[in-house]
């Protein structure tokens, strides 16, 4: 047996979830949280980024509720809402949870146990992935796209993108591959070193930009290391919630220009984010409506044929977890059925 499996047995106890919350986004995705508590034995960091007060005692307040299970609320930025990878290289400079490093989605779904597939993964890995979204006909980078966008985990070769949604890394290989090259979860192309860029050019990989993780992950492989996406039917990702919900064009440094790409309360009419932001947009009411105790809004009848078995999927998931509610409000403290 690889020695890498020493220790893993007790990951889910010892690991610790890194969950990146925007504004006031904790207000509909907590008990998606729940979700992920209730079915793993993992530990939960809260990390607030551009989070109003009320949001941060709300937090606190769901940590108190949960001993043992959410280590802390740890605010990275007040004001003004920084990049999913700010956050993350925020909490892996300033946080040592032991062996690993770990982070997923807000809007995340999990309906059985689902950390013993990722732990046998990491038996011989140095990192995995996972999380591929509702609203994503596939994963495979295109031929001729200039960048690796968050949805893209594989290249047109085979080569492995990763997630930016759910993963677990190794933390000291990932630690090496970021000193060795200077670079973090943030880095997104243009901010490269030239040692960094050379090197993406070396291995093929060099692009105009990049998403969340993606320059590190190739840079990990790179280095000789192994990385995995390994998708799991316990999981649901909706995608681009949180995007939907809080905007990063709401942070008050944003409000004085106009919105950039990907920013804004109408990032949907941008190329190629109508369906992401449909499926976000359809979520986030049924969210509210069950929230309210309300009858769920169906699945709009002009919905694209590919989807509408996802969106049906996504309805009948939030409803079947708010009726488990106070369940999942519990949290159990250990992954009973792993």
């Amino acid at each position: 047996m690889d020695n890498r499996r020493g220790g893993l047995q007790s990951l889910g106890d010892d690991l610790v979830f890194n969950v990146v919350w925007t504004g006031t986004v904790f207000d509909h995705l907590r008990s998606f949280v729940a979700s992920q508590m209730a079915h793993s034995g993992a530990r939960f960091r809260f990390v607030a980024n551009a989070c109003p007060a009320e949001q941060i005692a709300a937090m606190e307040s769901f940590a108190a509720d949960h001993p043992g299970r959410v280590v802390e609320v740890l605010e990275v930025s007040t004001d003004t809402m920084v990049r999913h990878g700010d956050a993350l290289d925020a909490v892996l400079k300033s946080r040592d949870d032991g062996p690993y490093f770990a982070f997923i989605d807000p809007d995340i779904i999990a309906r059985s146990a689902f950390l013993e597939r990722f732990m046998d993964v990491l038996a011989t890995a140095d990192a995995v992935t996972s999380g591929k979204e509702v609203w994503s006909d596939h994963n495979v980078r295109p031929v001729d796209h200039p960048g690796v966008n968050g949805e893209y985990f594989f290249d047109d070769d085979g080569f492995t993108f990763g997630s930016p949604h759910l993963a677990i890394y190794r933390r000291l290989p990932l630690l090496q591959t970021m000193e060795r090259w200077q670079v973090g979860f943030s880095s997104a192309g243009n901010d490269l070193p030239d040692a960094a860029r050379a090197r993406l050019v070396e291995v093929g990989r060099s692009f105009w930009i990049y998403d969340t993780a993606k320059i590190v992950n190739i840079l990990l492989q790179a280095d000789g290391c192994h990385l995995v996406h390994e998708e799991h039917s316990a999981l649901l990702h909706i995608g681009g919630v949180s995007h939907y919900l809080a905007p990063p064009s709401t942070a008050p440094a944003a409000r004085d220009r106009p919105p950039a790409w990907g920013e804004g309360p109408e990032w949907g009419e941008q190329t190629g984010q109508a369906a992401r932001y449909r499926a976000a947009q359809f979520a986030a009411r049924v969210i509210e409506e069950v929230q309210a105790g309300q009858q769920p809004p169906e699945v709009p009848e002009d919905s694209d044929p590919g989807l509408r078995d996802r969106l049906e999927d996504v309805r009948t998931s939030v409803v079947e977890l708010f009726s488990a509610d106070g369940v999942l409000a519990g949290a159990p403290t250990s992954e009973a059925t792993r």
